[in-house]
């Protein structure tokens, strides 16, 4: 048990990292990498947009016993990308912390049995790569190695160290 809640808790760490982008100005949150690059904006909204669908999608399956289904990863983010463009970055930081707010919220809700339940990712039963049984608990995993590439790519946007 303390396993998956060492896991919740490092998950909801990157609200704190949220924080650290509440002083940057606007032309800041469209600053991206490079030509045809994702804006901080981008970036954020973008893991926004995953831990909604974790929140609402994946989360509910899993409770119920249904396998957890993820869209199409290209046109699933060209949608974030696309609505950080009408939005300030003051909105889409003030999303992206509701997003993963609720997101913890519900997860530390969950009982433990339902964190490390064996369950199908699109049908499958083994993540391909490690070759270890999908559970909740291990896509938050591999949901923090994904947050953890991009604030790396907004940090180095910043000129920060991560």
């Amino acid at each position: 048990m303390a396993r998956t809640v060492n896991i919740i808790e490092h998950f909801a760490s990157y609200e704190s990292w949220l924080n650290t982008l509440q002083s940057i100005d606007e032309e800041t949150w469209n600053r991206s990498t490079a030509t045809d690059k994702w804006s901080i904006k981008a970036i954020v909204l973008h893991i926004a947009h995953w831990d909604n669908h974790l929140l609402n999608v994946i989360i509910p399956a899993v409770k119920t016993g249904e396998g957890m289904i993820f869209p199409e990863f290209d046109s699933f983010n060209a949608r974030a990308t696309q609505k950080a463009k009408r939005l300030s970055g003051e909105k889409v930081l003030q999303l992206a912390k509701t997003s993963r707010s609720s997101l913890v919220e519900a997860l530390q809700s969950l009982r433990q049995e339902t964190l490390t339940l064996h369950t199908t990712a699109n049908g499958a039963t083994h993540c391909p790569h490690q070759g270890v049984p999908y559970t909740l608990a291990y896509i938050v995993t591999e949901f923090i190695e994904h947050d953890r590439h991009h604030q790396q790519q907004v940090d180095a946007i910043l000129g920060r160290t991560s």
